[in-house]
């Protein structure tokens, strides 16, 4: 199950012309990827510094003006709307699906959650006002949010969510054969040995391919997973009942976990500190620790931006930040995540930032990674 791109019950159902389309999205994206988007450093010294310089009679020197230098880049201007124009296509291509079939989805959602015989549980919170630092933001410029809910029985975020993923990801030339938790179970085999968590916490499931991942390599770990959307909730329980798999999902705030301490023998999120402030991120890294038991091991896996060598190589990396509905993109990528991780109450002994290679494909991953003394 550690691949991407599963097939289940409540997965869109799309045609030949709407793969097609999204096909065709795919290919827009990773041809911006594989052969514009490596210019725009070099685009730099020759478009964007001479024209700043003929502006201001200097060269850019901080971010911010090294971010207005490329915007005078004719090509870097270019590339930046493509790009945009391409984001927004995914939506399209996948919410076109999304809506055609979503009253089969939806039915086939509330026979998974209402099944006797179910594996996992849904537990959603009425009172729980989804933090708007997460919820009123289009994470992705993906509609309505990751914490959109239309009312009961909705599951259109996390529709949008997988299916949009996919796309995305492949067009970042992800291969079908990654997956985030893959990555982390390879980890706990090469880098703490082979040791198998018997319970399991996801922090920020989103429509739950990691959570499901998890519950699929050991039928026996009792896994558990929260995030803040109730639509995205419903969606990754019913697909992972539909894979039959159990999972424990809850509709939580990262920054305010209600486990009890020492609870779980792993304390996993994937992706999930790129999309919230330094406060929250703290706050979150300071639960993680305090729910992980004494010899538990707490692993965040993110987007591997952190450490360019050049302030122009993190200023075009931060575009997603200005034009991609990610607004803690720089936060996370300046982020001192050891010293983060040291507040948390880790010693730095305890502590190892990672450079992780893919499962499949040419992409890499960061984690950083602690045990917790026994």
């Amino acid at each position: 199950m550690k691949v991407r791109d599963l097939q289940h019950a409540v997965l869109p159902r799309s045609s030949a012309e709407e793969q097609s389309r999204q096909g065709a999205v795919v290919a827009l994206r990773r041809f911006l990827n594989r052969h514009v988007r490596p210019r725009n450093v070099a685009v730099f010294d020759t478009e964007a510094a001479p024209a700043f310089a003929a502006a201001h009679g200097r060269q850019p020197q901080s971010p911010t003006e090294i971010q207005q230098a490329f915007l005078m880049s004719p090509s870097y201007r270019l590339w930046s709307a493509t790009n945009r124009a391409a984001q927004e296509m995914i939506w399209v291509s996948v919410g076109e699906p999304i809506y055609r079939d979503l009253d089969r989805m939806t039915e086939a959602a509330r026979d998974l959650a209402a099944t006797p015989g179910k594996l996992g549980s849904l537990a959603l919170d009425p009172t729980y006002d989804p933090s708007p630092e997460v919820a009123g933001v289009d994470i992705h410029l993906q509609p309505g949010g990751y914490a959109m809910d239309r009312g009961d029985n909705d599951i259109v975020a996390g529709a949008l969510y997988e299916l949009g993923g996919n796309v995305f990801s492949f067009g970042q030339g992800i291969g079908r054969g990654d997956s985030k938790a893959g990555v982390v179970l390879r980890l706990l085999d090469e880098h703490f040995g082979g040791v198998r968590p018997k319970r399991i916490l996801d922090i920020g499931c989103s429509a739950g391919a990691a959570s499901a991942a998890y519950a699929a390599n050991d039928p026996e770990a009792e896994v558990h997973a929260i995030d803040i959307g109730a639509g995205m909730l419903r969606y990754a329980h019913a697909r992972a009942e539909s894979l039959g798999v159990g999972v424990h999902f809850h509709q939580m705030d990262a920054s305010a976990l209600t486990f009890e301490d020492d609870s779980f023998d792993l304390v996993v999120s994937h992706n999930l500190m790129h999309e919230i402030g330094a406060e929250k991120r703290r706050a979150m890294l300071r639960e993680a620790r305090r729910v992980v038991r004494p010899g538990g091991i707490v692993i965040h896996q993110d987007i591997a931006i952190r450490g360019l060598p050049t302030l122009v190589q993190q200023v075009e990396r931060d575009w997603d930040t200005h034009f991609n509905g990610e607004a803690h993109w720089n936060t996370y990528q300046n982020a001192d995540l050891v010293a983060d991780m040291t507040a948390a109450g880790f010693t730095e002994a305890e502590i190892v930032e990672h450079d992780l290679p893919a499962i499949h494909g040419a992409n890499r991953w960061y984690a950083i990674s602690a045990t917790k003394p026994a």
